[in-house]
């Protein structure tokens, strides 16, 4: 297997990227909100990714010495058949994202493990499994039918 090429400021660096993107990912979301409720959700997961972003800074901060980059202004195309979201599609697309970050991280935190890295991976892989957790117990509370989960992944 090809060695892994990054640093943990890399790591930290586009993790704080990734947390910001998926803000104003979730933003644009809320735009097509099939309602209130939906829209007022979104808006609040939107919020969770400045908050989390904010962390990711601050260990960036702690773990690089140096004030971590703005990332540069960032654009989100919605494609053109998300449209009209209901809560149950609105908390899928966030379980999917957290789904694969988690699997990402894990997959990364294999590649070096025992190192400061690894550990850094495994880290962000824990979080992102624990929002995963929080989104998949609020869609089975949310949504009557459960075979409904599998109907647009």
């Amino acid at each position: 297997m090809k060695p892994l090429d990054t640093t943990p400021e890399k790591v930290l660096r586009e993790a704080i990227l990734s947390e910001a993107s998926t803000h104003v990912y979730y933003e644009k979301l809320a735009e097509r909100a099939a309602t209130a409720d939906v829209r007022n959700r979104l808006l609040a997961l939107s919020a969770g990714k400045l908050r989390h972003r904010s962390g990711l800074e601050q260990k960036y901060r702690e773990e690089i010495g140096t004030p971590p980059p703005d990332p540069a202004s960032i654009t989100i195309e919605l494609p053109a058949e998300l449209r009209t979201i209901d809560m149950g599609r609105a908390l899928k697309i966030a379980l999917e994202h957290e789904r694969e970050k988690e699997s990402n991280f894990r997959f990364l935190a294999e590649r070096v493990p025992g190192t400061e890295l690894g550990a850094l991976f495994m880290e962000l892989a824990e979080i992102a499994w624990k929002h995963k957790v929080a989104l998949q117990n609020e869609y089975d509370l949310t949504v009557a039918d459960p075979e409904e989960f599998l109907l647009d992944i």
